[in-house]
């Protein structure tokens, strides 16, 4: 490791532990910071305010005294959710794996690729390759596509414009124009369609998850091999939108009325 990584780790360390000393104690003075975690004043002082430009911390603006600010709150709200998400969603992997019969995949967004987080078997499931911590591309993927429809219009338009559409197969969509509609024909539907695209001889259909703020958050599959899940899409697919529906609704998000 060189000196400027390890000048680099220190500052990160440091930086950690006056954001865990601030949230401790609420409102602090940067004074108080330094004398307490025996730093100097200088380094402090470029602590705090690098933080307070990144809006992890904010002033009182009488006081001074620096407090944990709009970015922390954020992730703080983001890591309940993912918490609550884990917490909650094997009872219903396992319930809609019984009703299909077939294997069940929770997966969270990683940049332009979603990663199996949850998975679960039914009496017809047969051993699929996708372990815990695969990452399969978003535009490859009914779980992805699933995702993907439930953003905004616009930053689903960024987003796709700016991914690799790698062709997977001889189906995967490889044409940004074509995905979009399809991603329009998935949020319409309620639910999305992985045609053979990502691998061999393979199905499934799957539906968004969305946390109170209805931001999608994850979704969840319903795959098995492509000649039985796909002659079963329009029971499976209603299937697992209710199945992510109601996972959502367990999450704090109240869909709109009609």
């Amino acid at each position: 490791m060189t000196a400027a990584q390890r000048q680099h780790i220190g500052t990160l360390e440091r930086g950690l532990a006056v954001l865990e000393h601030v949230g401790a104690r609420q409102e602090i003075s940067t004074n108080a910071i330094a004398t307490q975690l025996g730093l100097s004043r200088s380094a402090v002082y470029r602590i705090v305010n690098t933080l307070k430009e990144l809006d992890y911390l904010e002033a009182d603006h009488v006081t001074g005294r620096v407090r944990l600010g709009a970015r922390m709150v954020e992730l703080g709200v983001q890591a309940m959710a993912a918490t609550d998400l884990h917490k909650a969603a094997p009872q219903f992997l396992s319930g809609l794996a019984a009703r299909s019969g077939e294997t069940i995949f929770l997966a969270v967004p990683d940049g332009d690729a979603m990663v199996y987080v949850g998975k679960d078997r039914g009496v017809n499931a047969v051993t699929l390759h996708c372990q815990l911590g695969t990452r399969r591309p978003q535009h490859a993927t009914s779980l992805g596509k699933a995702w993907l429809s439930a953003l905004p219009q616009g930053e689903r338009v960024e987003r796709v414009a700016r991914m690799r559409l790698d062709r997977l197969t001889p189906n995967t969509i490889v044409d940004r124009g074509v995905l979009l509609d399809e991603l329009d024909r998935t949020g319409r539907r309620g639910w999305a369609v992985d045609n053979i695209e990502n691998e061999p001889d393979v199905g499934c259909v799957a539906a968004a998850v969305r946390d109170r703020t209805g931001r999608p958050v994850a979704a969840m599959s319903i795959a098995g091999p492509a000649a039985r899940v796909l002659a079963r899409a329009a029971e499976l697919g209603p299937l697992v939108a209710d199945a992510a529906g109601t996972l959502s609704r367990r999450l704090g998000h109240i869909a709109p009325a009609g």
